[in-house]
């Protein structure tokens, strides 16, 4: 009976001492975690009295408009609103303000508040109100 305690208690220290080690991080699964972070892709178009511009970009999950927008262009905001983008300002004397389309359709969130699909095409737009 002595002996079957024992073994039993060492057979029970083994498990735990194997459950108590550490999982090793290799770094394909690093890479793999942060490809599962990935979430898509998106085309950014800007319309103002220079031209038409388009970009396509890379988002995580999660990830709003406007964090897409600073990682990728030079932008101002202010409350979640673009107010520049790369270098061209909304003016409210002369009524011109941004405004953005998501895959054709208007919204009525902030870029702040806007989180990005896969595909998504976001239009922005320099017009006069």
């Amino acid at each position: 009976m002595k002996k079957v305690f024992v073994v039993f208690m060492l057979v029970s220290t083994l498990l735990v001492a194997a459950g108590c080690q550490q999982a090793s991080v290799t770094p394909e699964s690093t890479q793999q975690s942060s490809l599962k972070q990935e979430q898509g892709t998106a085309t950014i178009v800007i319309q103002n009295q220079e031209g038409v511009t388009s970009k396509e970009v890379t988002f995580r999950e999660n990830e709003s408009l406007l964090e897409v927008m600073k990682e990728n262009f030079a932008i101002k905001e202010k409350d979640g609103f673009i107010t520049s983008i790369d270098g061209i300002s909304q003016d409210q004397k002369a009524n011109l303000f941004w405004v953005y389309t998501v895959n054709d359709e208007m919204t009525d969130k902030g870029a702040q508040a806007l989180i990005l699909k896969n595909n998504d095409t976001i239009t922005f737009d320099l017009k006069a109100f």
